[in-house]
């Protein structure tokens, strides 16, 4: 013969509410706590992504500062080149009218024949003048001229040193005004007068690879 047992609750049924509110009101605060400690959590990790990207813009603002002081610094270099380059083409419009007396006397030097020698060389350079310019001039003035003296064995060999002078680009209107034998000792010499004017080409910037070194 079997007995069965049944439970009977002598509680209050407002105690079993208390009981249930109680657990309802744990578990809220339990949820409430893990909130705060999850918000707590991402704030942290919030703080230091804040952090490292303030201290990289910090870096960064250190490297523009310091690229702009490099910049401050070659932009005065960039100046001296400009003030450079200002200087060299103010130099090379004064000077592109120059003659270039070097080049000049290098070609005489050059069309010299061997059996010559000159004993006298004076060369004049004139100012530019202001009208419509011939051949071998500026202006209505040549741009200059050298008179050369010289002593030669024959008129054959004066006439030779005419042409070649009369040959060189830098050279307009070759002329000889004496021609004379002479003496020297017991050798017979012609002594002689000669005379051109200078050519445009005589200018610097008429003379490829002519200009000026700074």
């Amino acid at each position: 013969m079997s007995v069965s047992t049944r439970r009977i609750n002598l509680l209050p049924p407002e105690r079993a509410e208390k009981r249930r509110a109680r657990q309802i009101t744990t578990t809220i605060v339990a949820a409430g706590v893990a909130l705060v400690v999850l918000l707590g959590l991402v704030y942290g990790a919030e703080i230091v992504r804040l952090q490292s990207q303030k201290h990289t813009l910090e870096t960064q603002q250190a490297t523009n500062a310091s690229l702009q002081s490099q910049v401050a610094q070659l932009s005065q270099f960039q100046q001296l080149e400009t003030q450079l380059q200002q200087r060299s083409a103010l130099l090379t419009n004064l000077t592109q009218d120059e003659v270039r007396w070097s080049v000049v006397l290098a070609d005489i030097s050059l069309v010299i024949p061997s059996d010559t020698w000159l004993t006298n060389l004076t060369a004049s350079e004139n100012a530019a003048g202001t009208s419509q310019p011939a051949p071998g001039t500026i202006g209505s003035v040549p741009l200059g001229s050298i008179q050369l003296t010289g002593t030669t064995f024959s008129h054959l060999d004066v006439a030779k040193w005419l042409t070649r002078l009369a040959g060189v680009d830098a050279f307009t209107n070759a002329y000889l005004s004496l021609s004379s034998k002479s003496t020297i000792g017991p050798t017979q010499v012609v002594t002689f007068n000669s005379s051109v004017q200078l050519s445009d080409q005589a200018l610097r910037h008429n003379q490829p690879g002519a200009e000026r070194q700074q």
